[in-house]
C-alpha cells in the first residue's frame, strides 16, 4: 500500500491537514512498498549525530542505477532520478525513535509525521530540504534529507573566530530562512547554532523541525499561540518562562538575536533569560546604550540587535522589519564563499574548507 502526500510549496493549509491524515494512514501499514535501500540505493552508512528521540546517519551511495523517475510513498508525483552513474551521492537519514518505552504508537506516529509534513513543505535555499519518509533496514521510520557537509555553526564557532563580514553573511542567511518559514505559517522554536548547518559551498541551512509549530494556515487571519517550553535554555525567549502562551514567531526572532551575539562574542550572553540570572539581570538594567557587549557594536548593528533582543515581545522586531533595516540590507552575502568584491568567506568546517579550496583552485585563508 502506497500513500500519497502532496508537498505544499505555497499552501500551508495542507500542512495541518496532512499531519492528521498521514499519521492515521501510517498506523495501518506494517511495511511500506519501498524501503530506504530500494528507493535511494545501497551504500555506506555512518552515524553522524544522536539525539534523545533520533539518530542521524550519513548514507553514501555510489550507484543510483536508473534513469527513470521513481515515485516516493509520500509524493503523488515522481521524483526525478539522475542517470546511471557511479558519482557519489550523499544523504542525511534521520531515524526516529520513541521518547520512552511508555510513548504510545499513536503519539510516536503523530510526532514523526508532524515533523515530516512541516519540513517537507518548506523549500528555500536556507532551509534543509526534506526528501522522503521511508523505513530503513531495521524497519525504523526515517526522514531522508539533503546532506550538509560543511558542519554546524556550533562546530564552526569552536574552530575559528569569524570575521565581521562572515558573521553578517551568516546572520542575513539565517534571517532570510526564518522570514520564509514564518511566511509559510511555521515557527521553528529551537533555533540554535547546533541546528544551523552549512553545505559544501558554505550556504547556511536551518535544520531540525522536531518541535516546530504551524501557527497560521493560509486562510486564517490571526496566528495561533503556542504552548510549552521549547529549545535550548540560553536561546529561549523570556516570555516562554513568564507566560502559558506566546507567539512562536517572536520566540524565533529572540533566538536569532542570541545567535548573532554568540557569533560576535563567541560566548553566551546569559544562561537563562530570567531575572534570577545575573547576566540577564544586568542586561535588563543596562540595555539601550549601557550594556557593554551590545553597546560596543558598530552603529546600525547595535540598534538592530537591541530591537531583536527586546524583552517585550510585542515591541520586538519581526523578520520582515529586520529585513527592511538599512544596516541589515547592506550586509553582503557570499555566493559559494566568494563575495562580489573578490574576498572569500570560510564559514564551513576546516576540512570542508580545504576541500572547497582544492575544488575551486583557491588558496586557503589562514
Amino acid at each position: 500500500m502506497a500513500l500519497a502526500l502532496h508537498h505544499p510549496h505555497h499552501n500551508n493549509q495542507s500542512v495541518l491537514q496532512t499531519v492528521t491524515t498521514t499519521s492515521q494512514r501510517l498506523q495501518g501499514i506494517s511495511r511500506p512498498s519501498c524501503t530506504l535501500t530500494e528507493k535511494f540505493g545501497c551504500g555506506e552508512m555512518r552515524v553522524i549525530g544522536r539525539g534523545a528521540t533520533c539518530r542521524v546517519r550519513m548514507l553514501i551511495v555510489t550507484n543510483m542505477g536508473s534513469t527513470q523517475s521513481t515515485p516516493t510513498h509520500f509524493q503523488s508525483t515522481p521524483t526525478p532520478q539522475p542517470p546511471f552513474t557511479r558519482q557519489k551521492r550523499v544523504y542525511a537519514v534521520k531515524e526516529f525513535r520513541k521518547r520512552s518505552k511508555n510513548e504510545s504508537e499513536k503519539v510516536y506516529i503523530k510526532r514523526m509525521t508532524s515533523e515530516f509534513c512541516i519540513s517537507s513543505s518548506l523549500h528555500h535555499s536556507n532551509v534543509v530540504e526534506t526528501l522522503d519518509l521511508v523505513v530503513d533496514e531495521h524497519q525504523k521510520w526515517c526522514e531522508v534529507m539533503e546532506y550538509c557537509s560543511g558542519g554546524t555553526l556550533f562546530d564552526l564557532l569552536r574552530e575559528v573566530c569569524m570575521t565581521l563580514q562572515e558573521v553578517g553573511c551568516c546572520f542575513k542567511q539565517l534571517i532570510q530562512g526564518v522570514q520564509y518559514i514564518h511566511s509559510m505559517g511555521v515557527a521553528h522554536r529551537d533555533l540554535k547554532p547546533e541546528n544551523i548547518l552549512f553545505n559544501a559551498e558554505g550556504q547556511l541551512k536551518i535544520s531540525d523541525f522536531g518541535v516546530s509549530d504551524v501557527f497560521k494556515t493560509a486562510f486564517e487571519s490571526f496566528p495561533h499561540l503556542s504552548k510549552g517550553l521549547c529549545g535550548s535554555k540560553p536561546y529561549i525567549a523570556p516570555e516562554e518562562f513568564e507566560r502559558g502562551e506566546y507567539d512562536a514567531r517572536e520566540v524565533d526572532i529572540w533566538a536569532t538575536g542570541v545567535i548573532y551575539y554568540v557569533m560576535r562574542h563567541t560566548g553566551l550572553p546569559w544562561h537563562l533569560a530570567v531575572p534570577d540570572d545575573f547576566n540577564y539581570a544586568v542586561f535588563l538594567q543596562t540595555r539601550n546604550g549601557r550594556f557593554k557587549p551590545i553597546d560596543s557594536l558598530e552603529n546600525g548593528c547595535r540598534e538592530l540587535l537591541n530591537c531583536i533582543l527586546e524583552p517585550d515581545p510585542k515591541k520586538r522586531y519581526t523578520a520582515d522589519k529586520i529585513s527592511a533595516d538599512p544596516w541589515f540590507q547592506n550586509i553582503i552575502v557570499c555566493q559559494g564563499l566568494e563575495c562580489a568584491d573578490g574576498s572569500l568567506h570560510r564559514h564551513i568546517c576546516h576540512k570542508m574548507y580545504a576541500d572547497w579550496a582544492q575544488r575551486h583552485h583557491r588558496q586557503l585563508i589562514a
